[in-house]
Protein backbone atom coordinates (compact mmCIF):
# COMPACT_ATOMS: atom_id res chain seq x y z
CA UNK A 1 0.00 0.00 0.00
CA UNK A 2 1.49 3.02 -1.17
CA UNK A 3 1.50 6.55 0.93
CA UNK A 4 -1.13 8.23 -1.16
CA UNK A 5 -3.63 5.32 -0.38
CA UNK A 6 -2.94 5.21 3.40
CA UNK A 7 -3.67 9.37 3.51
CA UNK A 8 -6.90 8.58 1.46
CA UNK A 9 -8.11 5.84 3.73
CA UNK A 10 -7.09 8.32 6.58
CA UNK A 11 -9.24 10.78 5.23
CA UNK A 12 -12.25 8.91 4.93
CA UNK A 13 -12.05 7.57 8.27
CA UNK A 14 -11.45 10.91 10.16
CA UNK A 15 -14.29 12.25 7.88
CA UNK A 16 -17.01 9.56 8.72
CA UNK A 17 -15.68 10.02 12.40
CA UNK A 18 -16.07 13.48 12.28
CA UNK A 19 -19.17 13.39 10.88
CA UNK A 20 -20.62 10.46 13.21
CA UNK A 21 -19.13 12.44 15.93
CA UNK A 22 -20.91 15.55 15.06
CA UNK A 23 -24.45 13.89 14.77
CA UNK A 24 -23.54 11.78 17.98
CA UNK A 25 -23.22 15.12 19.75
CA UNK A 26 -26.31 16.17 18.18
CA UNK A 27 -28.21 13.22 19.24
CA UNK A 28 -28.44 11.91 15.87
CA UNK A 29 -27.68 8.34 15.49
CA UNK A 30 -27.44 8.39 11.87
CA UNK A 31 -27.52 4.15 11.78
CA UNK A 32 -30.69 4.16 12.94
CA UNK A 33 -33.72 4.29 10.81
CA UNK A 34 -35.45 7.33 11.94
CA UNK A 35 -38.54 8.82 10.71
CA UNK A 36 -38.44 12.33 9.75
CA UNK A 37 -41.66 14.63 9.94
CA UNK A 38 -41.64 18.47 9.46
CA UNK A 39 -43.74 21.34 11.00
CA UNK A 40 -43.57 25.06 10.14
CA UNK A 41 -43.37 27.92 12.83
CA UNK A 42 -43.59 31.84 12.85
CA UNK A 43 -41.45 31.70 15.60
CA UNK A 44 -39.70 29.22 17.71
CA UNK A 45 -39.08 30.88 21.31
CA UNK A 46 -34.85 29.53 20.89
CA UNK A 47 -35.67 25.96 19.65
CA UNK A 48 -32.56 24.78 18.23
CA UNK A 49 -31.12 21.43 16.31
CA UNK A 50 -30.68 18.35 19.19
CA UNK A 51 -33.91 19.98 21.37
CA UNK A 52 -35.92 16.46 22.63
CA UNK A 53 -39.07 15.47 21.13
CA UNK A 54 -41.28 13.80 23.79
CA UNK A 55 -44.91 11.96 23.84
CA UNK A 56 -46.47 12.35 26.95
CA UNK A 57 -42.64 13.52 28.90
CA UNK A 58 -41.01 10.49 27.44
CA UNK A 59 -38.36 10.90 24.56
CA UNK A 60 -38.84 9.35 21.01
CA UNK A 61 -36.70 11.57 19.27
CA UNK A 62 -34.96 15.50 18.64
CA UNK A 63 -34.93 18.17 16.09
CA UNK A 64 -32.67 17.10 13.38
CA UNK A 65 -32.42 20.54 11.37
CA UNK A 66 -34.09 24.01 11.68
CA UNK A 67 -34.44 25.62 8.04
CA UNK A 68 -35.77 29.39 6.59
CA UNK A 69 -37.96 29.47 4.31
CA UNK A 70 -37.47 32.81 2.83
CA UNK A 71 -40.03 32.20 -0.20
CA UNK A 72 -42.64 31.47 2.26
CA UNK A 73 -42.53 34.56 4.75
CA UNK A 74 -39.46 33.56 6.15
CA UNK A 75 -40.88 31.22 8.45
CA UNK A 76 -39.26 28.49 9.79
CA UNK A 77 -38.67 24.88 8.87
CA UNK A 78 -38.35 22.41 11.42
CA UNK A 79 -37.64 18.73 10.64
CA UNK A 80 -38.04 16.53 13.94
CA UNK A 81 -36.67 12.79 13.55
CA UNK A 82 -38.94 10.25 15.62
CA UNK A 83 -36.94 6.83 16.31
CA UNK A 84 -39.43 5.02 18.10
CA UNK A 85 -42.08 3.07 16.34
CA UNK A 86 -45.76 4.38 16.71
CA UNK A 87 -48.86 5.53 14.60
CA UNK A 88 -49.76 9.33 14.66
CA UNK A 89 -52.79 10.51 13.38
CA UNK A 90 -52.71 13.29 10.95
CA UNK A 91 -54.33 15.90 13.78
CA UNK A 92 -51.12 15.18 16.09
CA UNK A 93 -49.65 19.14 17.17
CA UNK A 94 -46.38 19.75 17.00
CA UNK A 95 -45.88 21.77 19.64
CA UNK A 96 -42.65 24.00 21.24
CA UNK A 97 -42.58 23.82 24.81
CA UNK A 98 -40.98 25.38 27.91
CA UNK A 99 -38.82 21.85 29.53
CA UNK A 100 -37.19 24.27 32.70
CA UNK A 101 -37.57 27.54 34.19
CA UNK A 102 -34.49 28.60 32.53
CA UNK A 103 -36.27 28.64 29.21
CA UNK A 104 -34.78 24.88 27.52
CA UNK A 105 -37.24 24.56 24.39
CA UNK A 106 -38.19 20.99 23.30
CA UNK A 107 -40.71 19.59 21.59
CA UNK A 108 -43.93 17.95 22.66
CA UNK A 109 -45.86 15.58 20.28
CA UNK A 110 -49.45 15.93 21.00
CA UNK A 111 -51.41 12.98 19.59
CA UNK A 112 -54.55 13.09 17.65
CA UNK A 113 -57.31 10.77 17.91
CA UNK A 114 -58.20 10.98 13.81
CA UNK A 115 -58.69 7.63 12.10
CA UNK A 116 -56.34 8.77 9.24
CA UNK A 117 -52.50 8.39 10.50
CA UNK A 118 -50.17 10.74 9.00
CA UNK A 119 -47.43 9.63 6.59
CA UNK A 120 -43.66 9.84 6.79
CA UNK A 121 -42.34 12.69 5.59
CA UNK A 122 -45.82 15.09 6.03
CA UNK A 123 -45.96 18.33 7.61
CA UNK A 124 -47.35 18.21 11.28
CA UNK A 125 -50.14 21.06 12.93
CA UNK A 126 -47.98 23.24 14.19
CA UNK A 127 -48.19 25.03 18.11
CA UNK A 128 -46.40 26.91 20.76
CA UNK A 129 -46.50 27.21 24.31
CA UNK A 130 -46.02 30.84 26.03
CA UNK A 131 -42.78 31.36 27.68
CA UNK A 132 -42.71 31.58 31.46
CA UNK A 133 -41.67 35.17 30.69
CA UNK A 134 -45.53 34.89 29.22
CA UNK A 135 -47.04 32.95 32.09
CA UNK A 136 -45.53 35.95 34.46
CA UNK A 137 -46.97 38.87 32.06
CA UNK A 138 -50.35 37.61 31.85
CA UNK A 139 -50.29 37.09 35.64
CA UNK A 140 -49.30 40.08 36.66
CA UNK A 141 -50.45 42.51 33.84
CA UNK A 142 -53.97 42.69 35.06
CA UNK A 143 -52.32 43.63 38.74
CA UNK A 144 -50.37 45.78 37.02
CA UNK A 145 -53.49 47.70 35.83
CA UNK A 146 -55.51 47.53 38.57
CA UNK A 147 -52.66 49.28 40.48
CA UNK A 148 -51.80 51.92 38.02
CA UNK A 149 -55.20 52.56 38.63
CA UNK A 150 -55.15 52.48 42.35
CA UNK A 151 -52.10 54.81 42.01
CA UNK A 152 -54.31 57.07 40.15
CA UNK A 153 -56.80 57.40 42.20
CA UNK A 154 -54.49 57.71 44.85
CA UNK A 155 -53.12 60.81 43.33
CA UNK A 156 -56.39 62.39 42.87
CA UNK A 157 -57.31 61.74 46.04
CA UNK A 158 -53.86 63.21 47.26
CA UNK A 159 -54.38 66.17 44.90
CA UNK A 160 -58.29 66.91 46.42
CA UNK A 161 -57.23 66.51 49.85
CA UNK A 162 -54.12 69.11 49.38
CA UNK A 163 -56.55 71.31 47.66
CA UNK A 164 -58.76 71.15 50.41
CA UNK A 165 -56.38 71.36 53.49
CA UNK A 166 -54.81 74.35 52.43
CA UNK A 167 -53.45 76.77 55.11
CA UNK A 168 -56.80 78.17 56.18
CA UNK A 169 -58.62 75.15 55.99
CA UNK A 170 -55.89 73.38 58.17
CA UNK A 171 -56.38 76.36 60.51
CA UNK A 172 -59.82 76.17 60.99
CA UNK A 173 -59.04 72.04 61.50
CA UNK A 174 -56.90 72.75 64.25
CA UNK A 175 -59.46 75.56 65.72
CA UNK A 176 -62.36 72.89 65.64
CA UNK A 177 -60.55 69.91 67.04
CA UNK A 178 -59.52 72.72 69.95
CA UNK A 179 -62.98 73.44 70.30
CA UNK A 180 -64.07 69.62 70.27
CA UNK A 181 -61.43 68.97 73.66
CA UNK A 182 -62.74 71.67 75.09
CA UNK A 183 -66.30 70.36 74.66
CA UNK A 184 -64.96 67.18 75.75
CA UNK A 185 -63.30 68.61 78.87
CA UNK A 186 -66.77 70.23 79.58
CA UNK A 187 -68.49 67.02 79.10
CA UNK A 188 -66.16 65.54 81.48
CA UNK A 189 -66.73 67.90 83.85
CA UNK A 190 -70.47 67.77 83.55
CA UNK A 191 -70.63 63.95 83.97
CA UNK A 192 -68.27 64.79 87.63
CA UNK A 193 -70.89 66.89 88.49
CA UNK A 194 -73.78 64.61 87.35
CA UNK A 195 -72.13 61.90 89.28
CA UNK A 196 -72.07 64.03 92.73
CA UNK A 197 -75.13 65.35 92.41
CA UNK A 198 -76.54 62.06 92.00
CA UNK A 199 -74.77 60.45 94.90
CA UNK A 200 -75.75 63.34 96.96
CA UNK A 201 -79.25 63.01 96.06
CA UNK A 202 -78.99 59.56 96.20
CA UNK A 203 -82.29 58.95 98.80
CA UNK A 204 -83.98 61.41 96.93
CA UNK A 205 -83.60 58.88 93.85
CA UNK A 206 -84.56 56.07 95.61
CA UNK A 207 -87.79 57.40 96.43
CA UNK A 208 -88.33 58.79 93.45
CA UNK A 209 -88.24 55.40 92.14
CA UNK A 210 -89.99 53.43 95.27
CA UNK A 211 -92.74 56.22 94.11
CA UNK A 212 -92.81 55.30 90.13
CA UNK A 213 -93.05 51.40 91.36
CA UNK A 214 -95.60 52.75 93.39
CA UNK A 215 -97.91 54.36 90.73
CA UNK A 216 -96.88 51.55 88.54
CA UNK A 217 -98.47 48.81 91.08
CA UNK A 218 -101.27 51.19 91.40
CA UNK A 219 -101.74 51.34 88.05
CA UNK A 220 -101.73 47.34 87.42
CA UNK A 221 -104.27 47.01 91.03
CA UNK A 222 -106.89 49.78 88.92
CA UNK A 223 -106.30 47.53 85.93
CA UNK A 224 -110.14 46.46 85.63
CA UNK A 225 -111.15 49.73 87.22
CA UNK A 226 -109.31 51.88 84.06
CA UNK A 227 -110.57 49.04 81.97
CA UNK A 228 -114.35 49.31 82.92
CA UNK A 229 -113.75 53.77 82.32
CA UNK A 230 -112.99 52.69 79.02
CA UNK A 231 -116.07 50.38 78.21
CA UNK A 232 -117.97 53.17 79.88
CA UNK A 233 -116.65 55.51 77.16
CA UNK A 234 -117.23 53.07 74.53
CA UNK A 235 -120.48 52.86 75.57
CA UNK A 236 -121.22 56.61 75.87
CA UNK A 237 -119.56 56.97 72.08
CA UNK A 238 -121.74 54.20 70.99
CA UNK A 239 -125.02 56.13 72.54
CA UNK A 240 -123.59 59.21 71.11
CA UNK A 241 -123.74 57.65 67.75
CA UNK A 242 -126.81 55.84 68.15
CA UNK A 243 -128.74 59.58 68.82
CA UNK A 244 -130.54 61.50 66.39
CA UNK A 245 -127.60 64.53 66.21
CA UNK A 246 -128.73 65.62 62.97
CA UNK A 247 -132.78 65.71 64.16
CA UNK A 248 -130.76 67.76 67.18
CA UNK A 249 -128.61 70.17 64.65
CA UNK A 250 -131.99 70.96 62.47
CA UNK A 251 -133.96 72.01 65.62
CA UNK A 252 -130.91 74.45 66.55
CA UNK A 253 -131.05 75.85 62.90
CA UNK A 254 -134.56 76.69 63.19
CA UNK A 255 -133.90 78.19 65.95
CA UNK A 256 -131.10 79.82 65.01
CA UNK A 257 -133.31 81.08 61.80
CA UNK A 258 -136.14 82.47 63.88
CA UNK A 259 -133.85 84.63 65.93
CA UNK A 260 -132.36 85.62 63.22
CA UNK A 261 -136.16 86.33 61.66
CA UNK A 262 -137.18 88.35 64.41
CA UNK A 263 -139.49 86.05 65.96
CA UNK A 264 -140.15 85.47 70.05
CA UNK A 265 -138.55 87.39 72.53
CA UNK A 266 -134.65 86.96 71.89
CA UNK A 267 -135.62 87.65 68.03
CA UNK A 268 -137.19 91.07 68.44
CA UNK A 269 -134.72 92.05 71.15
CA UNK A 270 -132.00 91.39 68.28
CA UNK A 271 -134.01 93.21 65.59
CA UNK A 272 -136.36 96.02 67.56
CA UNK A 273 -134.32 99.07 68.50
CA UNK A 274 -136.74 100.05 70.60
CA UNK A 275 -137.50 96.93 72.76
CA UNK A 276 -133.85 97.03 73.44
CA UNK A 277 -133.66 100.37 74.71
CA UNK A 278 -136.34 100.17 76.79
CA UNK A 279 -134.88 96.98 78.24
CA UNK A 280 -131.76 98.64 78.44
CA UNK A 281 -133.56 102.16 80.09
CA UNK A 282 -135.03 99.55 82.53
CA UNK A 283 -131.85 97.95 83.74
CA UNK A 284 -130.16 100.69 84.05
CA UNK A 285 -132.82 102.65 86.59
CA UNK A 286 -133.24 99.19 88.62
CA UNK A 287 -129.86 99.43 88.83
CA UNK A 288 -129.73 103.16 90.34
CA UNK A 289 -133.04 102.29 92.22
CA UNK A 290 -130.87 99.30 94.37
CA UNK A 291 -127.54 101.61 94.35
CA UNK A 292 -129.82 104.15 96.65
CA UNK A 293 -131.94 101.68 98.83
CA UNK A 294 -127.62 100.84 99.45
CA UNK A 295 -126.74 104.20 100.23
CA UNK A 296 -130.09 105.82 101.79
CA UNK A 297 -132.39 102.68 103.16
CA UNK A 298 -134.09 105.07 105.37
CA UNK A 299 -135.60 107.20 102.42
CA UNK A 300 -138.01 103.78 102.08
CA UNK A 301 -138.09 101.85 105.05
CA UNK A 302 -138.56 104.37 108.51
CA UNK A 303 -139.83 102.45 110.98
CA UNK A 304 -140.51 104.39 114.53
CA UNK A 305 -141.36 102.73 117.70
CA UNK A 306 -143.57 105.48 119.57
CA UNK A 307 -145.00 107.02 116.51
CA UNK A 308 -145.28 104.37 114.10
CA UNK A 309 -144.06 105.24 110.39
CA UNK A 310 -143.11 108.55 108.71
CA UNK A 311 -144.39 108.74 105.16
CA UNK A 312 -141.95 108.34 102.37
CA UNK A 313 -140.22 111.48 101.43
CA UNK A 314 -138.82 111.51 97.66
CA UNK A 315 -134.93 112.10 97.53
CA UNK A 316 -133.91 115.68 96.10
CA UNK A 317 -132.08 115.29 93.16
CA UNK A 318 -128.28 115.14 93.93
Amino acid sequence: MNKELKIGLLTIVVIISLVFGVNYLKGINILNDNRNFYAIYENIGGLQVGSTVMVNGYKVGMVSNIDLLIENNQNLLVTISVEKEFDMAINTVCKIVNQDLMGTKGIALLLGNATELIAVGDTLLSGIEGTLQDEVNAQILPLKNKAEALIGSVDSVMMIVTAVLNKDTRESLRNSLQSLDKTFLLMSETMIKVDSMVDLNDERISKVVQNLESISSNLESSNGEIKTILTNFATLSDSLVKADIAVTLKNVSEITAKINNGEGSIGLLMKDDKIYANFEKSTRELAELLEDIKKHPSRYVNFSIIGGSKPYVHPKSE
